[in-house]
């Protein structure tokens, strides 16, 4: 454990009451000051809070519905006050599959606002204290960028939009001293891929799938690197394919 005197400032994740977004708090709870947490599930943050305090980190958080535009916005008015944030990790996300045809388009509007329009904002409303934190943002996408597949065009769309942010910030935001990241994810043993296999009817074996730990660890290590070095996309799949 990081002595506190060499602890680094805040870090923010989203999405953090279970699967990747718990997974990067715990690993960050060690190495920074305090974690703010962010969800909209009361009972898991405030468990995932006090397993962060184990570790040694002081812990805040936020419930809020990334799905609502009114409770995003009064989220980031609230994260405003943050006096140094030295890592922001978006790890929230949602998922539909329909085929255009005949999928609501209720569905485009919410992964489009959870997916997009939220990290969007809430990056937006930190960007100064990220630069006091000389921080770095950390953006959970999806393989299925560049891999289109039936039926999962809204997804796609709103993970395709966040590689534009991304991107975009990253050019705004290097000469700044801030480092972003792009992590491209396969098939992971979260909740949300549990619902994914039930909805296809293909059985859930999360031990064949990406390890919610070992994604956490990697993006750690990548943001470990000197500050004069940048990991900006990282790809990371199964061993084992065809899950």
């Amino acid at each position: 454990m990081t002595p506190p005197s060499e602890r680094r400032a805040a870090a923010v994740v989203t999405g953090a009451s279970s699967g990747v977004g718990r997974a990067l708090a715990l690993r960050f709870a060690s190495t920074v000051q305090r974690l703010v947490l962010l969800g909209r599930d009361t009972a898991r943050l405030r468990a995932v809070a006090r397993e962060v305090e184990q570790r040694g980190a002081e812990a805040s958080y936020h419930v809020a519905h990334f799905d609502s535009a009114l409770e995003v916005d009064q989220l980031a008015r609230e994260l405003e006050g943050l006096p140094a944030v030295s890592a922001l990790l978006h790890a929230a996300g949602e998922f539909a599959s329909e085929p255009i045809a005949s999928g609501p388009v209720s569905d485009l509007d919410r992964l489009l606002a959870v997916n997009l329009r939220a990290p969007y904002v809430l990056t937006r409303a930190l960007l100064g204290a990220l630069e006091r934190g000389n921080g770095d943002v950390v953006f959970i996408n999806s393989s299925v960028v560049g891999q289109q597949r039936a039926g999962a065009s809204v997804y796609s769309a709103s993970k395709a939009g966040l590689v534009a942010v991304a991107d975009s910030l990253r050019q705004e935001c290097n000469p700044l001293g801030l480092r972003v990241l792009s992590v491209f994810l396969g098939a992971t043993a979260t909740p949300m891929q549990e619902q994914i296999h039930a909805r296809a009817a293909r059985p859930y074996r999360p031990e064949v799938l990406l390890q919610t730990t070992d994604v956490a660890e990697i993006i750690y290590a990548a943001l470990a690197l000197p500050r004069g070095a940048e990991v900006t996309d990282l790809y990371l799949r199964a061993v084992f394919q065809g899950v």
